[in-house]
C-alpha cells in the first residue's frame, strides 16, 4: 500500500492539445475539438469545465500513505470509498458476506440495476489478495452515472486491507490486465461518451488530509505550474514506467537501489532493523535525487524521500525489491514522487503518461 491553489499554465495547444483530444482507442468519444480548445486556452471558470473528484490523504506518522475518493454504486446509490490505483485495473467492493471486511459494503440485493455475472474473481497486489465473484451495476462518479460497469464483489480480503479506511480499490490501469475480464471504469466512461477527453489527471497533496483531486477526462490547470512532459506507454497494460498512485513509495530492483544509496555518503542497508528493502542515511546528508524518463530529469522532493528520523539516521523512501519475486527491469514509482508532479494519463495514440510541475512545490 502504500496546496495552495493558483492559476497554472495549460500546455501550449500546438505542442499537446492536437493529439490530446483525439482517441484511437474508443471511437465513441468524439469531442468537439474547437469547443474544447476554446474552453481550455481561454480564461474560464474551471469548475464549469472539469469533472473532478476530491480525494482524502491518509497520513500515518507524518507520511502520506494512501489517497482515496468516494463513489456510489447501485440504484439507489450506495456510497463507498476507494483507493485510486493506477497500478491495477479492477474495481472491487466488499460484500455483506465478507467476514474479513471490516468497513462499508455493497449489497447487490438492494439495487434495482444489479446483475450477477457469476464469474470467480481474485486479485493479488504487491501486498494483499481479495477473492469474490463478478457483478455489474451503475457506478456514479462526481455525479456522472456509468451504466453496466463490471466489478468484483469480494467475500474475502487479506488483513493487509484492514488497516486503512478505504472500502475497496478502483483500478485505473488498462483493462487488458483486469481480472474481471471487463472494461475498467474509465474505459466504460469513454465508451459511453461521459468524458471530454480520453485522459484523467491526478493531483496528490502533501501532508494535508484535503486538497487532493482526480480529474476525469480532463486536466486541471490550477494544479500545475508548467507544461506537461509526455512519455509513451510501451504497451496497454500498466502505465509504464510503472506509475502507480496506489503505491506509497518508490521501489527498484535490489541492485539499482544499492547503487542509488551508494551515492549517499553514510547510507546503509537497514533490512535487519526495519525490514526487507529498507535503507537509512545520515540526516545531515544533503540528498538531491531525481529520475530521468526519456531525456528529462524529474526531481524527487527531499521531504518526501525522508520518511522518518531515528536519532541522527533518516529512513530513505526508495526501497529494494526482492529479486525472486519481481522482474529485474521493473521500477514502481509511487506517491512519494507524484506529490511533486501533477500526472496525466492519456489513452490516445497508443497511450502516454505526462508530468507537469505540481503546485505543491511552490
Amino acid at each position: 500500500m502504500a496546496p495552495e491553489i493558483l492559476a497554472g499554465i495549460f500546455p501550449a495547444p500546438e505542442n499537446d492539445m492536437e493529439k490530446f483530444v483525439q482517441s484511437k482507442y474508443v471511437n465513441e468519444v468524439s469531442p468537439d475539438t474547437d469547443h474544447v480548445m476554446e474552453q481550455v486556452v481561454g480564461p474560464v471558470d474551471v469548475s464549469n469545465v472539469l469533472l473532478t473528484m476530491s480525494m482524502t490523504d491518509v497520513i500515518v506518522n507524518e507520511v502520506d500513505m494512501l489517497y482515496y475518493g468516494d463513489l456510489a454504486i447501485g440504484t439507489p446509490g450506495q456510497g463507498l470509498t476507494f483507493d485510486i490505483d493506477t497500478g491495477s485495473a479492477d474495481l472491487w467492493v466488499p460484500s455483506p458476506w465478507c467476514s474479513t471486511c471490516t468497513k462499508n459494503h455493497y449489497d447487490g440485493s438492494q439495487s434495482s440495476t444489479y446483475v450477477d455475472k457469476g464469474r470467480r474473481f481474485a486479485v493479488s497486489y504487491g501486498s494483499g489478495t481479495v477473492y469474490g465473484t463478478t457483478a455489474s451495476d451503475t457506478v456514479a462518479i462526481a455525479g456522472t452515472a456509468v451504466r453496466n460497469q463490471t466489478f468484483g464483489v469480494v467475500y474475502r480480503e487479506s488483513e493487509d486491507f484492514q488497516e486503512y479506511p478505504n472500502d475497496g480499490i478502483l483500478g485505473m490501469a488498462f483493462g487488458t490486465i483486469a481480472q474481471s475480464r471487463g472494461l475498467t471504469v474509465f474505459e466504460t466512461m469513454m465508451k459511453q461518451g461521459k468524458l471530454k477527453w480520453p485522459c484523467f489527471s491526478v493531483h496528490l497533496a502533501r501532508g494535508q488530509e484535503t486538497g487532493s483531486e482526480m480529474c476525469w477526462g480532463c486536466y486541471d490547470p490550477t494544479k500545475a505550474t508548467g507544461p506537461i512532459s509526455w512519455f509513451p506507454v510501451s504497451h496497454r497494460a500498466y502505465w509504464s514506467i510503472a506509475i502507480d498512485t496506489g503505491t506509497t513509495f518508490c521501489y527498484f530492483p535490489a541492485s539499482i537501489a544499492a547503487e542509488i544509496y551508494a551515492q549517499i555518503p553514510g547510507s546503509k542497508d537497514a533490512s535487519a532493523s526495519y525490514g526487507s528493502g529498507f535503507y537509512t542515511y545520515p540526516c545531515a546528508s544533503k540528498v538531491d535525487l531525481g529520475f530521468v524518463f526519456g531525456d528529462v530529469a524529474f526531481r524527487l522532493h527531499p521531504d518526501d524521500f525522508n520518511l522518518a528520523i531515528n536519532y541522527s539516521e533518516c529512513i530513505g523512501g526508495i526501497f529494494a525489491m526482492d529479486a525472486t519475486e519481481w522482474p529485474s527491469n521493473l521500477a514502481i514509482i509511487g506517491d512519494e514522487f507524484l506529490k511533486s508532479w501533477y500526472s496525466v494519463y492519456d489513452y490516445s495514440d497508443g497511450g502516454r503518461v505526462g508530468f507537469a510541475p505540481s503546485v505543491n512545490n511552490q
